[in-house]
């Protein structure tokens, strides 16, 4: 099975916007490929998908032309050899070159393919970079293949050196974070199990009931998983769902529930005792939350397709809590989802209003002294707290409430964690609380 054509075939695939890499990855997984093949079939397409930056820089400054005028197919081939020549030393250059070059459709793309690759190996400890004393962000952008825009927005947030730290750590080692089950096992038994299969997990100090599980992980291939011992959760997205103390009796609504993660880890945390209404857009997605539910046995989770912008308002005015994880950028994950990293500037731009909407929509289910956890999984302020504090100036029933999550605590109503500072996704969550509407007392002048 020749695992580069396939890496290609994913590539084409990807480019053409025909699927997220993720599934077109997972749509190949079982193409007669044995355990090495598949390891390495993930390395190398994922690897191309994150680089793929700084890879055609080097393919427009090794060959004197402009990227654009670059045909795809030839392009993805020259990111594959160069995957494999900058950043998978174990693969031996001459194989990287002849590999690469056999996948060539013509006489004339294999000259160039051979050329540029041959270039490549003959300065691979010194691959040209953008001049950092000129320009610091379009160094940053190429050298760790993030799009110019994200790069300017993250010096201006944390600086350049804290920027860079960032963009260092996204691209870096990999990690799976897993939410316990403890209706069904603690933390320590399942650290205990997971051992026993040769799997390493350590508890989180802060928040025991994650665990991590540093390098590459296939959750399910795990007896725990399929016993529903454990779901696949970032500790931060947890978090979030902490940050609402779910509570046995309530009725707890998610606005924008699909894959189901916090849906579950509120179940987790009242005893599976409140009512919890998961709703998604997409029908489709919502076999993610009800089978998930299923494994875990969980019993107080009732999945529904709902529009998160116009809600559904037999339930408006009665939810204890409310779950409202907005769509957004997603420049908090962008080491675990690489292709997120490409997102056009006018896509990002465009994301606060829809956010707004869902913010006031999700807040009608609130009764007074109801509460509701807005959360993003980007980095961005104008998809964060400015939604928030819009939202508050907007609707005066409402009020910003702190809050505690395991070992972290909110300051004024809101918390963000970042990979560099607390090891987890880039993060935000904030707790607002329906007050009862202030009434107008007249003045009486006599």
């Amino acid at each position: 099975m020749n695992v580069r054509k396939i890496a290609l075939n994913l590539l084409n695939e990807y480019e053409a916007g025909e699927k997220y890499a993720n599934l077109s990855l997972s749509s190949h997984m079982t193409d007669g490929l044995s355990a090495a093949e598949r390891s390495a079939l993930t390395a190398l397409f994922y690897t191309t998908v994150e680089h793929k930056l700084t890879y055609d820089y080097y393919v427009a400054a090794l060959s004197g032309r402009s990227i654009e005028k670059i045909d795809l197919y030839t392009k993805n081939i020259l990111r594959l050899g160069l995957c494999q020549i900058a950043d998978m030393r174990s693969i031996p250059d001459f194989a990287a070159v002849n590999e690469s070059v056999k996948l060539a459709r013509n006489g004339g793309e294999r000259a160039f393919v051979n050329a540029i690759l041959r270039s490549a190996v003959r300065v691979k400890d010194s691959l040209p970079l953008p001049d950092r004393k000129k320009n610091a962000a379009r160094f940053l952008s190429v050298k760790y293949s993030f799009p110019l825009h994200t790069v300017k927005l993250f010096i201006s947030l944390y600086g350049e050196e804290e920027c860079e730290r960032l963009l260092e750590t996204f691209n870096g080692s990999k990690y799976t974070d897993l939410t316990v089950n403890t209706l069904k096992i603690t933390p320590l038994s399942l650290i205990s199990s997971l051992g026993d299969e040769g799997i390493v997990a350590t508890a989180d100090e802060g928040l025991g009931s994650s665990l991590r599980i540093l390098g590459s992980f296939n959750p399910e291939r795990t007896g725990g998983f399929s016993e529903g011992k454990f779901f696949v959760q970032d500790k931060a997205s947890l978090l979030s769902a902490a940050a609402l103390s779910p509570k046995a009796g309530e009725l707890i609504i998610d606005t924008c529930a699909c894959p189901g993660g916090k849906s579950f880890a509120a179940a987790i945390l009242s005893g599976d005792k409140a009512k919890i209404y998961s709703y998604d857009l997409h029908e489709s997605k919502l076999s993610l939350v009800t089978e998930g539910a299923m494994r875990l046995g969980l019993t107080s989770i009732s999945a529904d397709a709902v529009d998160a912008l116009v809600g559904n308002p037999d339930l408006f005015g009665k939810a204890d809590k409310v779950i409202c994880d907005a769509p957004c950028s997603g420049l908090g994950v962008l080491g675990k989802k690489p292709d997120l990293r490409y997102k056009s500037q006018e896509a990002i731009d465009g994301l606060p209003e829809l956010q707004g909407e869902i913010l006031k929509t999700s807040a009608k289910y609130l009764k007074v002294g109801g509460e509701l956890v807005y959360s993003t999984c980007t980095l961005n302020p104008k998809e964060n707290e400015e939604v928030v504090e819009l939202f508050l100036r907007e609707n005066e029933d409402f009020a910003k409430k702190d809050f505690t999550a395991g070992s972290y605590a909110s300051d004024n109503g809101s918390l963000t964690l970042t990979p560099t500072t607390d090891g987890t996704d880039g993060f935000f969550m904030a707790k607002i609380v329906r007050v009862k509407k202030r009434k107008f007392t007249p003045v009486c002048h006599f």
